[in-house]
């Protein structure tokens, strides 16, 4: 079974299983072709986590895909060019090293079974053949079109022209890159001629990227940080990853609601999430922008005594203060289980639509944003410093069953990640739901959406005038959103049914998506 937000790249994953792949082929295959037919929302120029449960040993490992900010960037060179914060687009927006494909390279050496060449393949043919534009690639470039011409490595890519679903997008430089990569390998990128591209593209565009920070890129495989939820081992991807804040949010609701089960579509359930997320915020940002988090002070927040503490904090009558910033993201997650039960849990982004909006047209990307995460105030968690890697939206998430997956899931969504998660593990793990009910169901996401001058919670239409009244009896401010509002994230949800011996899988109807299983 495999779910992607965007129906090609499934194909390309059930493909790839179909002819005997195992789950860490089908996702590195699935990560190229979404670069490929989802380019505003990620990309070979932007980064990547991923759980991957390896059956035969029956394990969960974490790796970390993360670019850490480059030799260059520091406080003083933002001074220098007259800036006061770290700029969301153009040249000095990218500071930080493209991750994924390092990724890529390190997951297939691990655990893949088939050749790169054939993995890569499809990208590399959608690339240059064309893929037909589906509905959020091209309000991607409709939204960006701005930015994108304000680049000319970016306009020569993307903002010469306006675009249409099912428009043909035919990227013959990004073939190449991707028939490169597979033909001469991971040093192509990091230290041959993709470098090289790269380098002089950040140079023209003021970025202090250089060949010797991507040749100096290595990411780390590591352990996920795990927690209990309900009856399950809850897994996530660790800090610099804010997978922490599912782990906190998921403790704060169970410690609060017992064995007490509200109507997941009534406004006391809706309020008792939300005011769960708020206190998980706190906690992880006073963890997750250390760049190296004690692994004490985790377990001690993720205990159940903190979590007690943190529920008793919770008034079910009464919304706590709004504090929470907007946290933008762009975002790709999809999944992947094989027939033998290994397991891929992956999310792969280029931070805000279309990252930097900086090109790089010889190798036909863009370059993510990701450093704009950085503030350039000193002494702070998130004060910029060369080789520290910035706190990172992404977070890939697990449920297990003992030592086996039970829920493969995640979302894109920036600062909703974790709160639809949290939404989709308590409708699936606690609740029971089928995967792709519970994925259908309206969600809110707390905090300040983007241009908002107050934090609020969003809430689709849909949830009904019953459950918004009630949210806004309690104090909370509510934005009633779209029905079907993509910025509640794109979805993606594998249930393994061990007892009958199937796969449930799910798309989000938000995307463009499919759910594809043998």
């Amino acid at each position: 079974m495999v779910t992607s937000p965007n129906a090609l790249a499934s194909q390309i994953g059930i493909g790839v299983l179909g002819e005997g792949g195992n789950a860490a082929d089908a996702i590195v295959a699935m990560a190229a072709g979404l670069s490929v037919v989802y380019p505003h929302m990620t990309g070979i120029g932007g980064d990547a986590f991923i759980l991957y449960h390896d059956a035969s040993a029956r394990t969960t490992h974490a790796y970390n895909g993360s670019g850490a900010a480059v030799a260059l960037a520091t406080r003083e060179f933002y001074r220098d060019h007259g800036l006061n914060v770290i700029p969301e687009r153009g040249g000095a927006a990218v500071l930080t090293v493209p991750g994924a494909v390092d990724l890529w390279f390190a997951l297939h050496e691990r655990f893949g079974s088939m050749d790169i060449g054939r993995l890569l393949a499809p990208a590399a043919r959608y690339a240059r053949e064309g893929a037909p534009l589906a509905r959020s690639v091209v309000r991607g470039l409709t939204e960006e079109r701005e930015f994108l011409s304000a680049d000319p490595g970016a306009r020569e890519l993307y903002g010469a022209q306006g675009y249409e679903i099912g428009d043909r997008l035919v990227q013959p430089a990004l073939a190449r890159t991707i028939e490169m990569i597979a033909s001469k390998g991971r040093a192509w990128f990091y230290t041959g001629e993709g470098a090289e591209r790269i380098r002089a593209a950040c140079e023209r565009a003021g970025s202090p990227l250089r060949g010797a920070d991507l040749a100096a890129h290595r990411g780390f495989f590591c352990e996920p940080l795990e927690a209990r939820f309900r009856a399950w081992r809850s897994l996530v991807t660790p800090p610099n990853s804010q997978g922490v804040a599912l782990l906190f949010a998921q403790a704060i609701y169970e410690a609060a609601s017992g064995a007490e089960r509200l109507d997941p579509g009534g406004a006391a359930f809706a309020h008792r999430g939300i005011e769960a997320v708020k206190l998980a915020f706190a906690d992880r940002d006073r963890l997750v922008p250390d760049p190296t988090p004690s692994a004490l002070a985790a377990q001690q927040l993720l205990g159940a005594k903190h979590a007690a503490e943190q529920a008793r904090r919770i008034d079910p009558n009464k919304a706590a203060p709004d504090t929470a910033q907007a946290l933008r993201g762009g975002t790709t997650y999809f999944a992947c289980v094989d027939e033998s039960g290994n397991a891929a849990s992956m999310i792969q982004s280029l931070y805000f639509h279309f990252g930097s909006c900086v090109g790089v047209p010889e190798l036909g990307i863009v370059l993510q944003n990701r450093g704009c995460a950085f503030t350039l105030d000193a002494g702070k968690p998130t004060s910029l410093e060369p080789g520290k890697r910035p706190f990172h939206t992404l977070m890939a998430a697990m449920l297990l069953d003992g030592d086996r997956p039970y829920l493969v899931y995640g979302t894109m969504g920036g600062d909703g990640q974790p709160q639809t998660n949290l939404q989709n593990s308590i409708r699936i793990a606690e609740r029971g739901m089928d995967p792709q009910a519970a994925l259908d169901e309206p969600r809110w996401r707390y905090g300040r959406t983007w241009g908002a001058q107050q934090p609020g919670v969003a809430v689709e239409a849909r949830a009904g005038k019953a459950c918004i009244a009630g949210l806004e009896a309690r104090g909370h401010r509510v934005i009633v959103a779209d029905e079907w509002e993509e910025s509640m994230g794109h979805a993606g949800a594998i249930v393994i049914d061990k007892e009958r011996g199937i796969l449930i899988g799910a798309s989000d109807a938000r995307s463009d998506g499919a759910a594809l299983g043998l």
